[in-house]
């Protein structure tokens, strides 16, 4: 039995060991023209960090080991990347010299962090005064083993492709550029010389002036969708969907509901807001607005109010179903009975349409999920929390609210972020139809000021 200073002695070299790597964990390089710094941090979730200052940060759960990966990019040769853009250079190249660099790089850092761990074990020996060297040698290698177990089984359960689902933080304005960054340059390792190439023409320009960045990775011809909900009254909302739409070239905007609070005809002149857009904005109907809310926006000009109907919108067919509670301005969610009476009049709509919708637009989530499997994309809302769920025909998608829960927010323990939902469909040829080929999660934190975009991609 291992006595209890034995077990001490062993918590103490871990903790010597790991403090020494996260203290002295981290180790500059260059690949052509940019100076990167790679460093490690023990104690996190498996992520892999990629940050680019001041313009974001890229990260995404790449292997199973407590431990946290990040490049950080400090410098860039202005004159190195003008020369990698103007000068023609051979792809296989220019991969072998890229590969063969970052070979080298990870094996010194690996190095390195062995030597620091091996050094941090000997360090426990250190704060006990121990005298006797062959006690600093067994510790130094048991630090020295701890920290090869760890790299080794982040290097065999390490995946890269995970970066094909990444999640960002960062200047919104350059989300797009950093977003293909991680699925091309990192995901795409057969396309790294020309991947190369274009991030060098990027990060030429998105240092020079962040306006001028443009962006790359983006899936080609995509025809992208906004789902905004549960706004609430929050004028901020409005601001928060603007710049989403003209940062990411949004074509349609769609909104599942609860734009209002209480439904009142005062709360209706917020809603002019809408007057600046020039986008085409759906709009569906929840329990938190009311007859005088639902005729408000059919007053306004790019606005399109749909209920139990279809309605062709960019080559697109929606269905849209109005929440029960919205017939009156009584805000009390409907009953059983009611939700199942709705489930069956969309079930009515649904069996008389010559065809099946593309979207099917509704805020009270009950009745959402009863057409999983009979519907391609379902967007709803009501729950204040971003979901998405992917059944064997359907992605049902909840934005969350885009208003951070209006007045209920500044109520709630916890910060409620603003959030929607940014959908991108391609073409299929052979199936005669847009089918949903990724949805990007946007939240933004009001009193941390920051953006996180996680992107979900659908087989």
């Amino acid at each position: 039995m291992v006595s209890k200073e034995t077990w001490l002695l062993l918590i103490l070299i871990v903790v010597s060991t790991f403090t020494f790597v996260t203290l002295f964990g981290d180790m500059s390089f260059n690949i052509k023209g940019l100076e990167l710094r790679l460093s490690l941090e023990i104690f996190d979730n498996g992520l892999t960090e990629i940050n680019i200052p001041p313009v974001g940060i890229i990260s995404a759960k790449t292997h199973q080991t407590p431990i946290k990966l990040g490049i950080t990019l400090t410098n860039i040769d202005i004159d190195l990347m003008r020369q990698l853009i103007e000068e023609p250079i051979d792809q296989a190249e220019l991969v072998e010299m890229i590969i063969q660099e970052i070979r080298w790089s990870v094996g010194v850092f690996i190095a390195r962090m062995l030597l620091v761990a091996f050094i941090g074990g000997a360090f426990a020996m250190l704060l006990l005064h121990r005298k006797d060297m062959f006690d600093y040698l067994k510790a130094a290698l048991m630090g020295f083993a701890i920290m090869a177990v760890l790299l080794t089984g982040t290097f065999y359960t390490y995946n890269i492709n995970e970066f094909s689902n990444p999640q960002y933080r960062g200047i919104i304005k350059a989300a797009p550029w950093m977003i293909g960054f991680a699925q091309d340059a990192f995901a795409k390792v057969d396309q790294l010389g020309e991947q190369m190439r274009l991030t060098a023409d990027n990060l030429y320009e998105l240092f020079e002036k962040v306006d001028l960045v443009r962006p790359i990775g983006e899936f080609a011809d995509t025809i992208k969708i906004l789902h905004v909900s549960d706004i609430h009254n929050n004028p901020a909302a409005y601001d928060f969907i603007q710049q989403v739409s003209e940062s990411f070239q949004v074509d349609l905007i769609i909104d599942s509901g609860d734009i209002s609070d209480f439904g009142s005809p005062l709360e209706a002149l917020l809603l002019e807001r809408l007057n600046d857009f020039t986008l085409p904005y759906l709009f569906v109907a929840g329990n938190h607005d009311s007859p005088e809310i639902i005729s408000a926006m059919e007053l306004i000009d790019n606005v399109i109010v749909i209920n139990d109907e279809i309605v062709n919108v960019k080559g697109f067919n929606i269905m849209g179903l109005h929440d029960p509670a919205s017939v009156s301005t009584i805000l009390v969610p409907p009953n059983e009975d009611t939700v199942f009476d709705y489930i069956q009049k969309a079930e009515v709509i649904l069996k008389e349409a010559d065809t099946i919708p593309d979207i099917f637009v509704v805020h009270h989530p009950h009745i959402a999920m009863a057409f999983a499997n009979k519907i391609p994309v379902i967007l709803h809302g009501h729950r204040h929390r971003v979901t998405i769920i992917t059944e064997e025909e359907s992605v049902i998608i909840d934005s969350g609210t885009t208003g951070a829960a209006g007045i209920r927010g500044l109520q709630s323990k916890t910060e409620v972020p603003y959030s929607v939902v940014l959908l991108h469909f391609i073409w299929k040829e052979d199936e005669e139809k847009n089918v949903l080929r990724a949805a990007d999660v946007i939240k933004i934190y009001d009193l941390e000021g920051g953006f996180i975009i996680q992107r979900t991609i659908f087989d």
